[in-house]
């Protein structure tokens, strides 16, 4: 009984790995540097990093305005010069 036990228990080990190794009903998850498709071609983390550095120019300009000095201003404008350099190894 112990042989049929064994034979069993192997048989039901082969089927699991076979089923996992089919994997046939397991999606990948999605890829965030994966380019996307519509009318901008941006990835989910590309817009964002475009998105932080908009905000990045309107601040600064606001600051510029209200203040009517860039002395305030340098600080987003210097911050914005940093991410459009760093830019080149996002896109």
């Amino acid at each position: 009984m112990s042989q049929q036990r064994r034979t069993r228990m192997q048989n039901d080990r082969i089927r699991q790995a076979r089923q996992v190794l089919a994997g046939d009903a397991v999606r990948p998850s999605p890829d965030p540097w994966a380019m996307a498709e519509g009318t901008i071609p941006l990835t989910s983390l590309q817009r964002t990093y475009v998105i932080i550095l908009v905000v990045l120019l309107i601040i600064g300009a606001v600051l510029a305005v209200l203040f009517d000095s860039l002395a305030l201003a340098t600080i987003p404008f210097f911050i914005l010069a940093i991410g459009l350099i760093a830019a080149r190894f996002v896109f």
